[in-house]
């Protein structure tokens, strides 16, 4: 990587205006070269060390709903394309989303091989909660954040004719096709790609940060490798146009292609992870990685970032200002501290 553009980004946590924590963050945001496909516009920390994903690689696990034909065997809507790429807050309209795209396909709930978890979205779980004592208020495997996802999956193993069973598995020929399509839109070999089992259950793949900035400055530029750009515009439209089913209210991934016009397409991954794409007229990539796997302080860094980049104008990064102005409160409700992003 290109060391000129090499700067040292890391968050200070302070109490009454003093350090008391302090995390690193690793990233790299890549754009359209003069003189090769691609040239890095910024980088801290050592971003050859690899990462695992997470749900930032739900983009490409939802590449083969398109081109297996079975969006369109199914009838699949933007919204429930979006869902297919979402980490949704688990609201009624994402859980009857996940039910529409089940009924289509043949299939139930019980064929999801993600478990039931609370809402992600704090709403969310207050009201599923506010339902009262039942199973009226109990979280379903629907309610599950991946839930999208992996009834994704099961449409295309619907139409492939592959077994349900085990669909989540590396060994089975959907996730050995999806590795292979990581592989192809990240240009990282597939013996050289990481796998392990992610919070859902299924396959979770690991590679170094740039890998990730490169597929979505691609996915952005429409110029995923030629297997795969019909059907990756054919996503980024469905998040374009149902940017509350790829997260949900007030979430920093709705939110960004809502204040952006669509020109900027986030996708959050667990334990401090976060790819963004940017169109700008050429394809612009992100990808960062808080060291110690904070999620709090991630919408702070990708906020902060992005205006450094100038992807957010003043006004977009004030409009967003709930996810990156972080005061810290004591149970007296006192402000008694706050989060700085820094840069060298």
């Amino acid at each position: 990587m290109d060391s000129d553009h090499a700067v040292s980004l890391w968050v200070e946590t302070l109490r009454g205006g003093l350090v008391e924590s302090v995390s690193r963050v690793r990233a790299v945001a890549l754009g359209p070269g003069q003189d090769g496909p691609e040239t890095v516009l910024y980088q801290s920390g050592n971003p050859a060390e690899p990462i695992f994903w997470r749900s930032a690689a739900k983009f490409i696990q939802a590449l083969s709903l398109v081109e297996s034909g079975a969006a369109d065997k199914f009838g699949l809507t933007d919204s429930e394309l979006a869902l297919a790429c979402a980490s949704h807050s688990g609201s009624d309209a994402h859980v009857e989303g996940v039910r529409r795209m089940l009924e289509k396909i043949g299939a139930r709930p019980e064929d999801l091989h993600c478990a039931p978890h609370v809402p992600l979205g704090p709403p969310e779980a207050k009201q599923l909660a506010a339902r009262g004592p039942g199973s009226a208020s109990e979280p379903t495997r629907l309610h599950n954040n991946c839930s999208g996802k992996h009834t994704g999956m099961l449409a295309v193993c619907r139409v492939r004719g592959w077994p349900f069973a085990d669909y989540n598995r590396l060994h089975h020929p959907l996730q050995q096709e999806i590795l292979r399509h990581l592989s192809e839109v990240s240009d990282v070999p597939m013996e050289q790609i990481g796998t392990a089992v992610d919070g859902c259950g299924a396959v979770v793949f690991r590679t170094p940060l740039p890998a990730m900035a490169r597929a979505y400055r691609r996915l952005l530029a429409g110029a995923l490798p030629a297997p795969h750009q019909a059907a990756g515009q054919r996503l980024l439209q469905a998040m374009r146009v149902a940017p509350q089913m790829v997260a949900g209210i007030g979430r920093l991934c709705t939110r960004l292609i809502e204040v952006s016009g669509g020109r900027l397409v986030p996708k959050i991954g667990a334990d401090g992870v976060y790819g963004l794409g940017m169109d700008k007229g050429s394809g612009y990539g992100l990808a960062l990685k808080i060291e110690d796997g904070s999620g709090r302080i991630v919408e702070a860094v990708l906020c902060h970032l992005a205006a450094h980049l100038g992807w957010l104008s003043p006004e977009q990064l004030e409009t967003l200002r709930p996810h990156w102005d972080l005061p810290i409160y004591n149970h007296q409700r006192e402000q008694v501290g706050d989060v700085r992003v820094r840069f060298t």
